[in-house]
């Protein structure tokens, strides 16, 4: 096991043999064996580690774990680890460390380092103006296109960072951006005002990553220039970046759509965050939902005397609500889909599209969903004519309304000034379960009178 092999060579003080066998070992497999070390064995096993491979260990921690590293790292191996972190990662670290470690990283960094993370720790949490970076080619409007191209061949930045080039006005004024492949067709003496494309692609670096998110999501942009309040670039962020953005987002919305996250907390993640905090972030939403389990509850109790007379009625209470929180949750999540894509807006000629699209397939899913239940309840349970009326009916409503209410409560919230995905799926499941009940039950009184008089 080669945690074992590692203690073995550390009290042997075998630092070439430690050496030799990091540079083999896999970077989840070192993760594992610095997790089980102490500080100061971590921090003479990771300044064995070549540069980058230490970057990628470094890279896989958990941010409370690089934490614990750097401080017991020595200070040269510390300075230079973090000037060869991405701007945004170094800021993530920073806000982890106590602030006697950061100022002494702060001092020590070169001032261009230095520059970069005052600039981003000046920004709001979870804003763009915390993951951009200065890795971007910004040349003043009046740049002939020959010259752009030396700039290009000159330029010390990767490849990717360099398939636009950002276009700059007066006083640092974003203009807009060219295409590295357009100024290859471009007359050399055309200036880049010429050239700049009619929509610019920019944020404020106060907007919220998850617009930075959907915009990548629409189309995958090489760069997205990052603009402060008076239009001024001040930084970028590239494809790499806003693609991870994107994963957050999404993941963020799976987390809150499906009921376990707090109204105010942070993610949550079941292999590294404390147990508290997802005890905490579940148990809100279903504090919720039990209040609303108990009105239904309650509905149900007050038809005892409608399920004493027909007793089988209560075999398909759960199916039909059930079904109802299953389209229902359905339709939304198609929605919300269908506004983070971009391709529907809170507008009403966008609802009433979605509604003319949703209200065929509900009708056809309700038939067909009702006309199986009763063909299952007939051979299942052998009741008789007005029971499966009642029980076919209540299916195909509650399909239809589920699948309608799915559509309507996305654009509700939109309105209202929420993120769509702030409808779990339970809290749809559970209005759908009231719903359902009293769709169930409405339709038993109305065909089953008879039975009670």
């Amino acid at each position: 096991m080669l945690i074992q092999t590692v203690k073995n060579l550390l009290s042997e003080q075998n630092l070439d043999g430690l050496k030799a066998l990091l540079r083999e070992a896999k970077v989840d497999a070192v993760v594992q064996c610095l997790r089980e070390l102490s500080p100061q064995e971590q921090a003479l096993l990771f300044r064995l580690l070549d540069k980058e491979r230490a970057l990628q260990v470094f890279e896989s921690l958990a941010r409370s774990e690089q934490s614990d590293l750097v401080r017991a790292m020595d200070d040269p191996d510390l300075i230079r680890l973090v000037e060869s972190m991405e701007p945004d990662e170094r800021v993530a670290l920073f806000e982890e460390l106590p602030a006697k470690v950061a100022k002494r990283v702060l001092l020590e960094v070169s001032p261009e380092v230095r520059q970069s993370m005052s600039l981003l720790l000046g920004y709001p949490e979870g804003s763009a103006g915390r993951v951009m970076n200065p890795n971007y080619l910004a040349l003043p409007a009046d740049t002939p296109a020959h010259e752009a191209l030396q700039r290009l061949r000159e330029s010390p930045l990767d490849p990717e960072y360099l398939q636009m080039v950002l276009v700059l006005g007066e006083g640092r004024q974003y203009l807009g951006y060219v295409a590295a492949t357009q100024l290859l067709k471009a007359p050399p003496s055309a200036p880049l005002r010429m050239l700049v494309s009619d929509a610019p692609v920019a944020v404020s670096a106060y907007d919220s990553q998850d617009k930075v998110a959907e915009m990548f999501l629409r189309r995958q942009y090489p760069l997205i220039a990052v603009v402060d309040k008076e239009g001024r670039l001040v930084g970028a962020i590239d494809a790499e970046r806003g693609l991870e953005l994107v994963e957050e987002s999404e993941a963020q919305r799976l987390t809150v759509f499906g009921g376990t996250v707090a109204v105010s907390g942070p993610d949550v993640d079941i292999v590294q965050s404390p147990l508290l905090r997802i005890f905490k972030a579940r148990i809100f939403w279903l504090i919720v939902l039990t209040f609303f389990g108990i009105i239904t509850s309650t509905f149900v109790a007050q038809q005892e005397e409608l399920l004493s007379s027909a007793i089988v009625l209560a075999a398909f209470i759960a199916p039909i609500i059930d079904m109802g929180g299953n389209t229902g949750s359905q339709s939304a999540t198609l929605v919300i889909r269908a506004m983070a894509l971009g391709q529907v807006r809170l507008r009403l000629r966008d609802f009433l599209f979605i509604l003319k699209r949703d209200v065929p397939v509900a009708l056809a899913m309700g038939v067909a969903i009702g006309v199986l239940e009763a063909i299952l309840a007939y051979f299942s349970k052998g009741i008789g004519g007005d029971v499966l009326l009642v029980v076919g009916l209540a299916m195909l409503t509650v399909t239809i309304v589920g699948s309608l209410i799915g559509v309507g409560l996305p654009f509700a919230a939109r309105r209202l000034g929420f993120d769509p995905a702030t409808l779990s799926g339970p809290v749809i499941t559970s209005v759908m379960d009231l719903a359902g009940v009293m769709i169930y039950f409405g339709y038993a009184y109305w065909f089953l009178s008879d039975l009670i008089k």
